[in-house]
């Protein structure tokens, strides 16, 4: 039995789909199948039973889950140690991010990972899409996170963390309360407010609107705002509407402040990705990188 797949196992279980741990890992849901099915000949046992809406742990398979999660965390250790971590002890792990995953996703996994490696500096650059891609291209920083769908350059990996939704932003209203969804042309007639030329929203949106056979320059915002947090707030106050990631305003929707709609004929799922050069990453990288896909999603609260 390989460690490959003790970690295969562990994210069809984390994430209750084969099909979803094939698209995380890159591999084809065949394959992933084909390595399941290996380990129940190799353990005797069935490790997985289908559901309408997915596949969850068999007795078996979770008894096998949690050791196969403390086999990962050991060989983790060991490998911490041979490697001989205390000499890095000055190194920086250098990360690149949109605005929206240095202030909302990354914080949480990057606070866990320094829990694991306290000595480890760890600094993150915020920039829009194409200038982070191109510092990870030059080698300025080791990796970078983003929320678009950027074009990735040649010799860079890239990998899928988790998806996220796009959403129209709306005051807590009774009109906008008795909505199910809204039109972009509802959007843009409600005193739009989004980021600016350039930004991740930018990106995102010239993907999402492809159905509609509309780019971002065609929303023509009444108001352009850089920082996310001053369009919530605009929001809440009724100055108008914005488009967004749930992600961005999971505490607003908890505190009812504001609204989230579904867009109609709108590309909704947008994707968290993690992009590096594999042959350049430090070794610390490389456990950030294992660190960050082995969630299967980051922390989202």
């Amino acid at each position: 039995m390989q460690l490959g797949q003790f970690d295969l196992f562990c994210q069809v279980a984390r994430v209750k789909s084969f099909s979803k741990a094939a698209k995380l890992l890159h591999i084809s849901q065949p394959a992933i199948s084909a390595q399941i099915h290996s380990m129940e000949e190799f353990y005797h046992i069935k490790l997985f039973e289908r559901t309408p809406h997915g596949v969850t742990l068999t007795p078996g398979g979770a008894i096998l889950f949690e050791s196969a999660k403390k086999i990962l965390e050991l060989h983790e250790d060991l490998e911490r140690t041979l490697s001989g971590f205390t000499e890095e002890k000055n190194q920086k792990l250098i990360i690149g991010a949109t605005s929206t995953v240095g202030s909302h996703a990354l914080a949480c996994g990057i606070w866990t990972f320094k829990d694991k490696y306290p000595d480890l500096q760890v600094h993150v650059e915020i920039g829009n899409p194409q200038e982070i891609i191109t510092k990870v291209t030059e080698k300025s920083i080791d990796l970078a996170l983003f929320e678009c769908p950027v074009q990735v350059n040649k010799g860079l990996t890239r990998k899928t963390l988790f998806t996220d939704q796009l959403i129209a932003i709306v005051p807590n209203t009774e009109h906008w309360s008795a909505k199910t969804s809204v039109t972009i042309d509802e959007l843009i007639k409600n005193h739009l407010l989004l980021r600016e030329t350039g930004s991740e929203l930018h990106w995102i949106l010239d993907y999402a609107l492809q159905p509609l056979g509309l780019t971002f320059t065609d929303l023509k915002p009444n108001t352009s705002i850089s920082d996310s947090n001053a369009i919530k707030a605009a929001v809440e106050r009724r100055h108008g509407v914005s488009i967004g990631l749930r992600l961005t305003i999971e505490k607003e929707l908890r505190l009812g402040t504001i609204l989230a709609l579904p867009i109609e004929d709108t590309k909704q799922g947008i994707e968290y990705s993690l992009v590096y050069r594999e042959s350049d990453l430090s070794a610390v990288a490389k456990r950030f990188v294992r660190f960050l896909t082995s969630l299967g999603e980051l922390d989202m609260s």
